[in-house]
């Protein structure tokens, strides 16, 4: 069996990936690719999964894949290579949460005997340039600041996105503090929307799937490949998940109101709703301060949901869900 070429699609809360892969399965299909996706969300509900229902996804909740649910990760790829050998696909694409250090995914799809079944061409990681020296000093956690870190030296690629959401002089900044921790060679992809061009973005980006371990943190790393040492959970300090289910009814303006109220802490929130007078539930998203809200309603049967992922979520702080 010829290993599957595989990409880790990487990069903080709210920084584009899932806007990015759909691009890239955009593609697949127009170039007759068949891909097959791994996702990963830190809670227990995926309220994007109605994204890629035409795909063959499998779906990894409740945990980090390069750390938590790290043997779920390897069970699913060795599971993928089965269903592989049914089913031949083209590539893998595997998105990791928001606060997944690239490295440590990097060491799982080196591990034996993932390495045999898969090629690990690239690192994607996504970088918001609108919000990124920004998160550099809100997050004061050494261990979310190494994170970030990580996902810069830990790419092969690095898309920086929501260009279109800075000044020149902003942009400067950015640029100056990523060239402090990327690596010689990495390729640096500036976009909007995460409009790529994605044959360059697929480009074989590295040679052969080896981990940088004076990243690890660890001063002796002597355990074997696939075995979780402490540190692994240091990077998700500070970072919660909280999820809402059985939200009332909303007009969009009373929604909208509600997710600008909600504290500075709070990166990233999604679900579906119910909207006032209006049938079916409603996909909505905020990030960087965007709000964005479907117009279609969803054809599937889902529960209405609202999940919240940030730093140090208290609940005490989040403000009354009011609706109609």
């Amino acid at each position: 069996m010829t290993a599957i070429p595989s990409y880790i699609l990487s990069g903080f809360l709210g920084s584009g990936k899932t806007t990015l892969l759909i691009n890239i399965l955009k593609h697949c299909k127009e170039n007759h690719l068949k891909p097959a996706i791994i996702l990963n969300e830190l809670g227990s509900v995926n309220v994007e999964s109605h994204l890629f229902e035409d795909e063959q996804v499998f779906e990894l909740l409740d945990g980090c894949i390069c750390c938590t649910i790290q043997d779920d990760l390897k069970e699913t790829l060795m599971n993928g290579v089965k269903q592989h050998e049914k089913e031949p696909v083209d590539l893998l694409l595997i998105e990791g949460t928001g606060v997944a250090n690239p490295l440590e995914l990097v060491e799982t799809m080196s591990s034996s005997p993932l390495l045999k079944y898969f090629e690990l061409r690239a690192v994607i990681s996504l970088i918001d340039a609108n919000t990124y020296v920004d998160n550099q000093s809100i997050f004061t956690s050494k261990t979310i600041r190494n994170l970030l870190e990580s996902q810069v030296k830990g790419a092969t690629t690095i898309v920086l996105n929501k260009v279109d959401l800075v000044t020149d002089k902003q942009m400067v900044k950015v640029e100056t503090k990523l060239a402090k921790y990327m690596l010689e060679g990495t390729k640096v992809l500036k976009t909007s929307y995460g409009n790529i061009d994605i044959p360059v973005l697929l480009e074989k980006r590295i040679s052969s799937a080896v981990l940088d371990t004076k990243t690890c943190g660890c001063n002796r790393h002597t355990h074997e490949h696939g075995k979780s040492c402490s540190h692994h959970h240091e990077h998700h300090a500070g970072i919660r998940t909280m999820t809402i289910q059985d939200a009332p009814n909303f007009t969009k303006k009373q929604l909208k109101q509600w997710l600008k109220s909600l504290p500075e802490g709070i990166i990233r929130a999604k679900g579906y709703v119910k909207l006032e007078q209006k049938q079916g539930l409603y996909h909505f998203q905020y990030s960087s301060n965007q709000i964005d809200v479907s117009d279609q309603p969803q054809d599937r049967v889902i529960d209405p949901c609202i999940v919240l992922i940030g730093k140090d979520i208290d609940i005490t702080n989040i403000p009354e869900v009011y609706g109609t």
